[in-house]
């Protein structure tokens, strides 16, 4: 199966408000919030238009929606953030990074 790849990021900052979205991690520790999120990313499988946001944190972790669209997870972005939609950046597609390694 092919790798997701990201296609668009925006750098979570003071403009944006906190997640309207309650995100949760259940693991062998319990059952917490995730630290604040720093960074989204709109990653999907080449050849797919369905896609992920992905919550980053500045740990790593990672939450995600899946939406229909690109256009969806924007909107998804700017209700729940506050993102504007000049704010994202389209990663080049000749140096697409791998989600894996999430690169900033």
């Amino acid at each position: 199966m092919a790798d997701l790849v990201t296609t668009m990021r925006v750098m979570l900052g003071a403009n944006h408000h906190k997640s309207l979205t309650k995100h949760t991690i259940s693991d062998a520790r319990g059952h917490r919030d995730f630290p604040p999120f720093v960074r989204l990313e709109i990653v999907r499988y080449p050849g797919h238009e369905t896609c992920y946001l992905f919550h980053i944190c500045e740990d790593g972790c990672i939450a995600d929606t899946w939406h229909e669209t690109t256009d969806d997870a924007i909107h998804q972005a700017e209700w729940e953030f506050g993102v504007r939609r000049d704010e994202w950046q389209l990663v080049e597609t000749g140096g697409l990074d791998q989600t894996s390694g999430l690169n900033s």
